[in-house]
C-alpha cells in the first residue's frame, strides 16, 4: 500500500511540474466556451496576401497574416526570425507568439475552448491563429490561421503549400469541421492541458 501511495504521489508531482513547464512555454490559456455561435457562416474577406513557408516557420507566417490584417505590414519570414525562445528544430511555443505580439503592441490572449468559441471569435472580424496537427493522425504540430467557417467547414490560411485545396479565395484551405476537431486535439502525455489552443489578437 505504501508503494502504491509513493507511485501515485510521484505521478501527481510529475503532472504538476509538466503543467508548470507547459505554462512557462505556452502561457496560461484562458478558457472560452460558447454554446452556439450566432452566425451559421462567416468569412473574413479582407485584402491580404498568402505566403508559403520553406521550413518550420508556420508560427511566423500565421501570425504575420493577422498582423497585416491589423495594419502591420510584415512578412512571415521576418516575423518568424523575431520570435524568441525557439524550440527543437526551430519550432515555436505559444509564449514565443505572445512575446512577438507584445513587441508590436498587439493585444493577445492565449485561449483554449470549443469550435463554437473559435467561430465566435472569427465572427468579430479578425483572423485567429490556431495550433493544430498537420493532419489527422499526424504527430507534428502546425500553426494555421482561421478566417471563416460555415456549417460544414473551417476556412483557413495555411502556409504549407502542400495543404492548399482552394484557390482564388480569401482562404487557401478548407477543412471539414470533424477533421478540424481531430487535428485541433494537440495534447500529449507531456502536454496534457495543451489542446484546442488559439490566439485572440487585436489592437
Amino acid at each position: 500500500m505504501i508503494i502504491i501511495y509513493k507511485i501515485l504521489r510521484e505521478i501527481i508531482w510529475l503532472f504538476v511540474w509538466v503543467t508548470v513547464a507547459d505554462i512557462i512555454l505556452f502561457g496560461l490559456p484562458i478558457l472560452k466556451i460558447v454554446r452556439k455561435c450566432k452566425y451559421k457562416e462567416y468569412l473574413i474577406d479582407a485584402a491580404n496576401r498568402l505566403e508559403y513557408q520553406q521550413g518550420s516557420e508556420c508560427s511566423g507566417y500565421s501570425t504575420a497574416f493577422v498582423f497585416r490584417h491589423l495594419g502591420i505590414d510584415i512578412d512571415g519570414l521576418s516575423a518568424y526570425k523575431q520570435i524568441p525562445f525557439k524550440l527543437l528544430r526551430g519550432s515555436v511555443s505559444g509564449m514565443g507568439i505572445v512575446l512577438l505580439c507584445l513587441k508590436y503592441n498587439v493585444r493577445v490572449l492565449l485561449r483554449i475552448g470549443n469550435v463554437e468559441a473559435l467561430k465566435d471569435l472569427v465572427s468579430k472580424g479578425v483572423p485567429v491563429v490556431v495550433l493544430t496537427r498537420t493532419g489527422v493522425g499526424s504527430r507534428w504540430l502546425h500553426y494555421i490561421t482561421v478566417v471563416g467557417f460555415d456549417e460544414e467547414y473551417i476556412y483557413t490560411v495555411d502556409s504549407m503549400e502542400e495543404h492548399v485545396n482552394s484557390e482564388n479565395t480569401p482562404y487557401n484551405r478548407k477543412i471539414s469541421i470533424s477533421d478540424f476537431k481531430k487535428t485541433w486535439m494537440t495534447s500529449k502525455i507531456y502536454q496534457p492541458l495543451m489542446f484546442n489552443l488559439f490566439f485572440e489578437m487585436k489592437r
